[in-house]
């Protein structure tokens, strides 16, 4: 591997961790949706629901988005190497199968188990058989991706792009990263697209299990990555004076972002950012499409020139980084379950669970890629 990747794979294995802490985050704030919350933001203090509504909301702007933006660059680069046929037999192969035993093995056994869990009287009845039967009979699987959402999101995109370039194909050509006049564009454009999909689909809403509400930054920074590998700009990105689009992102995003909450109604109760005609909506979502693309193209240039090395630990980590991404659901609510009776305060446990959740991740990926399958899979 040359060590214009390296930065790149280190930069997707920091996300991955951002994932792990983002669904402790929600387990122990009670802000989103998951498959166990044991917090609740009302009774949280005002110092905890500030940092766990700053990291939700700060992360969830951008660390998704930047997965689809790296996801596009090697995707299009794949898509050069192997033509339309063999793309889309690695594209199923590397995103399907994964998807597939989220599905129809993780997913079930962790409904199974969360409902057994709490206790519900009709199910201490039932076996899992019986369940399995019942979801499948009832459609359920169809939205029990989990965090698998985002390798189906991928397949479309890719299917998309595939399909696309058959029919035109691309000319490959040398270009410069687009101009800080035109990435404000961008963000302006993405987010009117955003603030008008969350009229029909806010955030918080869901279409089996894909929150379109979000959606908007995905498919930019999707495009936005394909280009990149098309037009060879993305190794320019790695320049001191990109680095700037991360300081935007923190030194002015976050007081903007604090703005928005105080100005909006955060403090007397909730606050219209999620969708709808609101003043609020609206900055959220500029805020939000700003974040997205500075925090995206400001860490790449930071990685790149910070972290372009690796050692045997980044390494591992890196081989490992898919792998946890897929199995830290099970991992991280098993280990919230298991740690239920402690009598902390939920920042406390927070702090305590997430390093646990993703070192057993970690180790979970590490003994399953043991298997040829697996590793293969999950490369």
């Amino acid at each position: 591997m040359s060590n214009r990747l390296v930065y790149a794979d280190n930069l997707r294995s920091f996300v991955i961790l951002l994932v792990v802490i983002m669904h402790s985050n929600v387990t122990y704030s009670g802000m989103g949706s998951w498959y166990y919350t044991e917090g609740n933001a009302a009774s949280l203090d005002v110092l905890s629901r500030v940092i766990f509504g700053l990291y939700g909301s700060f992360v969830q702007a951008w660390f998704m988005g930047f997965l689809f933006f790296l996801a596009g660059y090697f995707a299009a680069k794949s898509f050069q190497k192997k033509g339309f046929n063999s793309f889309v037999k690695e594209r199923l192969f590397r995103l399907g199968i994964p998807l597939l035993v989220y599905v129809f093995m993780i997913n079930p056994l962790m409904v199974f188990f969360y409902i057994r869990h709490n206790g519900l009287f009709f199910y201490e009845f039932m076996s899992f058989p019986d369940f399995y039967a019942g979801m499948i009979k009832g459609l359920y699987f169809i939205s029990g991706t989990g965090p698998l959402w985002f390798a189906e999101a991928l397949l479309i995109f890719c299917a998309v792009y595939a399909i696309i370039r058959k029919i035109f194909p691309s000319v490959i050509k040398n270009g410069s990263v687009p101009s800080f006049a035109k990435i404000m564009l961008l963000v302006f454009v993405t987010s009117i697209a955003a603030f008008l999909i969350r009229l029909v689909y806010p955030i918080g809403s869901n279409f089996l299990n894909l929150q379109f509400g979000f959606f908007a930054s995905y498919i930019v920074l999707f495009i936005m990555g394909t280009n990149s590998a098309e037009r060879n700009w993305f190794e320019k990105i790695v320049s001191d004076k990109n680095i700037v689009y991360l300081k935007l992102a923190v030194f002015a995003g976050i007081p903007v972002w604090g703005a928005i909450m105080i100005l909006g109604g955060a403090l007397s109760g909730d606050i219209p950012i999620g969708g709808g005609l609101h003043w609020q909506t609206a900055a959220y979502a500029l805020w939000e499409s700003f974040t997205a693309l500075t925090m995206t193209i400001g860490l790449i240039a930071f990685f790149g020139k910070k972290f372009s090395d690796e050692n045997s630990i980044s390494r591992f980590i890196s081989q490992n980084s898919f792998g946890i991404y897929i199995f830290h659901a099970p991992v991280l609510t098993g280990i919230s379950l298991l740690c239920a009776g402690i009598q902390f305060p939920m920042l406390a446990k927070h702090l305590m669970i997430f390093p646990a959740a993703y070192l057993a991740s970690l180790a979970v990926s590490f003994g399953l890629r043991k298997i040829p399958i697996v590793a293969k899979i999950t490369a």
